[in-house]
């Protein structure tokens, strides 16, 4: 199962600064996809690993800063960043403003102040590109803790997101306002409502079979017209649910 934790890249010109930065987040055990130290190989850096986050000091070697980089990062492909500085004057933090950033650390910050800020960053992220693409009315819906980037989903467990791809998740099951992720080694339970969870992951392999499960057509080992069997377990097939199931196998 293809299971990673969250991936964050270092934009920083202060080698123990960067190694500083590096360290506290692998004790935490987030996978940190490479540090750079100016503009031309943090964009290169950026294109190979895709990373979920970036840190970015703004003042860095070179001619262009990491407001520049922001710029540029937001052109390839928009992602989460944290800008941090030991700058607070209004000329650069206007400046910052404008490339949207997820939040603003000022040196020397603790590592709580830090780990936060990622949370926060991924969340709020993940959250607002859901709502635009599903649905512009939700911005004062409940949070949840299901967030989605490109095929992955992040769950988080404790103060790690885990990164899994969609595919991984073989059903799903709607317990009150959580939801049980059931995957190949292990389960997750996580605070969501079904009908957010389905929204989210946008996968036509994903199928409502019922009003208490969502499963992974592409996990099902065997089925009827009222059950369905994934890992040796009997998914009941709801009345309301079952046309669009078997139109899934163009059955009807």
């Amino acid at each position: 199962m293809s299971k990673e934790l969250f991936t964050i890249m270092i934009v920083e010109d202060e080698g123990l600064v960067a190694k500083d930065l590096e360290a506290r987040l692998q004790q935490t055990g987030y996978n940190i996809a490479g540090i750079a130290d100016n503009y031309d190989d943090a964009i290169n850096l950026f294109k190979k690993k895709l990373p979920d986050l970036v840190l970015l000091d703004i003042t860095i070697k070179g001619k262009k800063n990491g407001i520049d980089i922001a710029v540029e990062i937001n052109k390839i492909l928009p992602t989460p960043f944290i800008f941090i500085s030991a700058h607070t004057d209004a000329d650069t933090l206007e400046k910052a403003k404008n490339t949207f950033p997820a939040s603003y650390l000022v040196k020397p910050f603790t590592t709580s102040h830090l780990l936060i800020s990622v949370e926060l960053a991924l969340h709020n992220f993940a959250y607002q590109k859901t709502v635009a693409t599903t649905n512009p009315n939700a911005i004062n819906e409940a949070e949840d803790e299901l967030y989605l980037k490109q095929d992955f989903i992040f769950i988080k467990e404790g103060q790690l997101f885990i990164k899994l791809h969609q595919n991984d998740v073989a059903y799903m099951e709607a317990q009150d306002n959580y939801v049980k992720l059931f995957t190949t080694n292990k389960n997750y339970l996580i605070r969501c409502t079904l009908s957010k969870a389905i929204e989210k992951m946008r996968k036509d392999y994903f199928v409502r079979i019922h009003r208490s499960f969502i499963i992974n057509l592409n996990k099902v080992e065997s089925f009827t017209e009222n059950e369905i069997v994934i890992f040796n377990e009997k998914i009941p097939i709801g009345r309301n649910y079952k046309e669009e199931f078997l139109n899934k196998f163009q059955l009807k």
